[in-house]
């Protein structure tokens, strides 16, 4: 038996499906570049693919704290407010392998909850080294431009913490760093206070010390497997961007066998929401038209080169998109992984334009298609009525 990602697998059982799913990854991202017209497509198309997992946004980290484009699987912060919000326990917050650290921001430290036992626990734990951590925040969490909240909450931590700036949030010293862990930072206060008449303040220019990016989203992690699935779903999919009648028949066999084996893994991996070649065969993506992958928003095909293309203004450029919006902050506990799932889960992503994940905004693909009909008929009621009025006049 071995630990992987604080989940007991059996060895010849679990480790070796990981380990299965590495290698088909790898070896579906090479078939996949092999597309690229000149060596540097086959880069940015390899590069496209590696990368699904390698970063994330930085979305309600403060940019002092973001630990900047590291893996999912990393360390990450997660407000109180949203933890409670989802209803989570503590168990559940410790299936953040690489370390959670739970904010309280603003009033929310100083508020009194005798009867709220993960409260009380969390509170207990401001700076602690275990894998549920937690800290202390003054900062605007609401886009308003009055820093009126910020200021009264500041005012009663110097009150708890009249040596609060011994305590601001930095990286231990003399401890290699690494991106997972809460064992290699140090400190529980974070402020950043702008807006209003008065100066702006921050604790690392007050205090000199180095901003110390520690954290990712909660909101975009994935452990080592459900990433691993992530990969995979998002390479199935992309493998009917590939023009299969103008293969030849080596590479034609070896895109049947590579979708073959992808199916069979998919099938195999289930969630609390379903297996996932369920999930894939059942997306608007390939619903559209027959062994072709579609942009579902703009009902646009999306062809394997496209995903070379880097530059966001270049209409044919594709992004990792999400069914529910990554900032509704909806967290889920899989009971067949025994983790935590967050909007980059396998069953909530898809591949669209850039320009798609822009109209979308925040609907997930059901409501977006919802609003598109609503606005098509009701464009078309108006049209047809202006047009007989014009008609009367005329």
């Amino acid at each position: 038996m071995s630990n992987v990602n604080g989940r007991i697998l059996n060895q010849n059982g679990g480790n070796i499906m990981l380990n299965e799913k590495r290698k088909l990854k790898n070896k579906a991202i090479d078939f996949l570049k092999s597309f690229g017209e000149t060596d540097e497509d086959k880069r940015k198309i390899e590069a496209k693919f590696r990368n699904i997992n390698g970063k994330t946004g930085r979305y309600n980290v403060p940019d002092d704290l973001w630990q900047k484009r590291t893996a999912r699987k990393n360390r990450v912060l997660i407000s109180w407010k949203t933890v409670k919000k989802n209803g989570l326990t503590l168990e559940q917050l410790e299936t953040f392998y690489g370390g959670v650290v739970v904010e309280f921001i603003n009033d929310d430290y100083f508020k009194e909850d005798p009867d709220d036992e993960l409260f009380n626990k969390l509170k207990s734990r401001l700076g602690s080294d275990e894998i549920v951590s937690s800290m202390i925040s003054i900062r605007n969490e609401d886009g308003t431009s009055s820093s009126q909240k910020e200021r009264a909450a500041m005012e009663k931590l110097e009150k708890e913490f009249p040596d609060y700036k011994e305590h601001i949030i930095k990286r231990k010293g003399g401890v290699r760093y690494r991106g997972t862990g809460n064992d290699v930072w140090e400190g529980f206060i974070y402020y950043s206070i702008k807006g209003g008449q008065q100066d702006t303040r921050n604790a690392y220019d007050e205090t000199g010390i180095k901003p110390p990016q520690l954290f990712n989203p909660a909101s975009e992690y994935a452990n080592e497997e459900v990433s691993l699935d992530i990969d995979l779903v998002l390479i199935y999919f992309a493998m009917f961007s590939i023009d299969k009648d103008s293969l030849d028949t080596q590479k034609r066999d070896k895109y049947e066998m590579l979708l073959k084996r992808l199916e069979y893994v998919l099938e195999n991996t289930e969630y609390d929401e379903g297996n996932l070649l369920e999930y894939c065969r059942n997306h608007p993506s390939l619903l559209l038209d027959e062994g072709k992958l579609y942009d579902p928003i703009q009902v646009e095909e999306i062809k394997i080169t496209d995903f070379a293309i880097d530059d966001k203004n270049d209409p044919r450029s594709i992004d990792i998109a999400h069914d529910e919006a990554v900032n509704k902050e909806k967290y889920y506990f899989d009971k067949k992984h025994g983790c935590i799932l967050t909007a980059a889960r396998p069953t909530n992503l898809f591949w669209s334009r850039h320009s798609s994940n822009m109209m979308q905004q925040n609907y997930t693909l059901e409501e977006y298609f919802m609003k598109e009909e609503e606005r098509v008929k009701k464009r078309k009621e108006k049209l047809n009525y202006n047009k007989s009025k014009k008609f009367l006049y005329d």
